[in-house]
C-alpha cells in the first residue's frame, strides 16, 4: 500500500483532475498483485513489529498549601511523572563500516543484510522498524501564589523549575532513524526536547472602581484590565554534522565537541549564538562525542494584556468593547539557531517570534 500519483496543474481543474492522464481515473485501483511479483532494486520499508505496546505514563505529585491571609494562598508541589514505551524509527539494516572500503556512493552493498546474502538482500536498503523502548522522566517544583478576586483585582503567579530526560522524542514519524549510533538506545539519552528549565506565569485581572463624580464615574468604572505574562529559558539543541560521516546510511551523526568551554560565544546575539569554532566533524566510520539535546537556545518573554468594559444598553442587550495587545511589549523573542556544521548558516538564528499585534473588538450581546 501507499500508492500516490501527483499530477500538477491538471488540465481538468479540480473538477475534473484526470482529464489529461493516461487511462483517466485510476481509483479505486485494482490491486491484483501476483505471488510471483519481484521486489525493486534497493526498497526502503518502515516496519511496525506485531507485538506492539501501547505508549503509556504515570504520573504522581505531592503539594503543600497554605493560606496565608484571608485573601492570599501560597502552595509548593513535586510533579513527576514517566513515560514507557514511546515510539520511535530505528534503523535495522545499517551500513558497516569497512575501513578504506567505504563511501557514501556503496552504502547499500555495506548494510547488514547485503554482507550476509548480496543477492537476496538486492531487494533492500533501509530498513525502519518503531522501537518501542523509550522512556521518559519528569521531574518538577512548582511554586503558587493566588491572590482571590477581592479589593477589585486577582492575582496567579507561579514558577516552575523542572528536568525532562528520554533516550527518544516521539515525533509522530517512525519513517527514519533517531539513534546516532544503531540499536543503540541508551548513548542516544539526554534533555527532552520540550525541556524548559525554567518557566515563570503571571496573571492578573483588575477591575477599577470608578474616579469622581457622575458622569465621570459612570465613564471610569467597571474596566478590566488583564495582562498574562510568561518568562521561559531557552529550548535544547541537538547539534548535527549534516553529513552521514560514520558512514551508516543513517545520517544523525552528532559532532566532536573539542573546545567544550567555547561552544557558546561570551555574548551570544542572533548572528552568533553557537561558535562553530569549537565543533568538528566526526571521523569517518566513527561517532561523535557531542551528546543529543546539550545545548539551549534563546529564552522568551511574553506579554499579553487586555482592557475590556461591558455596558448595559437595555434589559437584554449589553455591548462589550475589547482591545489586546499581544507581545505587548513588542520584545523579540528570538527563534532557535540553525544547528546543522553543514550549514553556512550554523549558530545563526535567521528568524523571531510574531511582532506587537493589536485587536480591537466590539459586540453585542442579547
Amino acid at each position: 500500500y501507499g500508492t500516490s500519483i501527483d499530477i500538477p496543474s491538471p488540465s481538468g481543474g479540480l473538477t475534473n483532475p484526470y482529464a489529461g492522464y493516461p487511462g483517466g481515473s485510476p481509483f479505486p485501483a485494482a490491486y491484483a498483485i501476483s505471488k510471483d511479483i519481484a521486489f525493486p532494486t534497493n526498497g526502503v520499508y518502515v516496519n511496525m513489529p506485531l507485538d506492539t505496546r501501547p505508549t503509556y505514563m504515570g504520573q504522581w505529585n505531592v503539594s503543600y498549601q497554605r493560606q496565608i491571609t484571608p485573601n492570599w494562598l501560597a502552595s509548593a508541589t513535586y510533579l513527576g511523572n514517566k513515560t514507557t514505551h514511546i515510539w520511535v524509527g530505528e534503523e535495522t539494516n545499517p551500513a558497516v563500516y569497512i575501513p578504506g572500503k567505504s563511501t557514501t556512493g556503496n552504502t547499500n552493498q555495506r548494510r547488514l543484510l547485503y554482507l550476509q546474502n548480496p543477492t537476496a538482500a538486492a531487494a533492500y536498503s533501509s530498513i525502519v522498524q518503531s522501537d518501542q523502548g523509550g522512556n521518559g522522566r519528569y521531574n518538577g517544583m512548582l511554586l503558587s501564589l493566588q491572590h482571590r478576586f477581592a479589593n477589585n483585582y486577582t492575582i496567579l503567579a507561579n514558577y516552575t523549575w523542572s528536568h525532562c530526560t528520554s533516550e527518544v522524542d516521539f515525533t509522530g514519524e517512525l519513517a527514519g532513524s533517531q539513534y546516532q549510533i544503531p540499536g543503540n538506545r541508551a548513548a542516544n539519552k539526554g534533555d527532552c526536547n520540550f525541556d524548559y528549565r525554567h518557566v515563570a506565569n503571571l496573571s492578573l485581572i483588575a477591575q477599577s472602581k470608578g474616579w469622581g463624580d457622575s458622569w465621570l464615574n459612570k465613564a471610569t468604572r467597571n474596566w478590566q484590565l488583564a495582562p498574562i505574562v510568561q518568562v521561559r529559558s531557552g529550548a535544547p539543541l541537538t547539534i548535527t554534522t549534516g553529513s552521514d560521516t560514520s558512514l551508516t546510511g543513517v545520517g544523525q551523526d552528532r559532532p566532536n565537541l573539542i573546545l567544550p568551554d567555547a561552544a557558546l560565544p561570551a555574548n551570544q546575539s542572533a548572528a552568533l549564538w553557537l561558535n562553530r569554532a569549537a565543533f568538528a566533524n566526526n571521523a569517518p566510520g566513527t561517532y561523535g562525542n557531542l551528546g543529543r539535546d546539550v545545548l539551549r537556545g534563546p529564552g522568551s518573554i511574553g506579554v499579553d494584556m487586555s482592557l475590556s468594559r461591558t455596558f448595559a444598553l437595555h434589559e437584554r442587550w449589553q455591548l462589550e468593547t475589547r482591545a489586546e495587545a499581544f507581545n505587548a511589549i513588542n520584545h523579540v523573542n528570538l527563534n532557535n539557531p540553525t544547528t546543522s556544521l553543514s550549514s553556512s548558516n550554523f549558530g545563526k538564528i535567521t528568524s523571531a517570534g510574531e511582532p506587537r499585534i493589536l485587536q480591537f473588538v466590539m459586540k453585542v450581546k442579547f
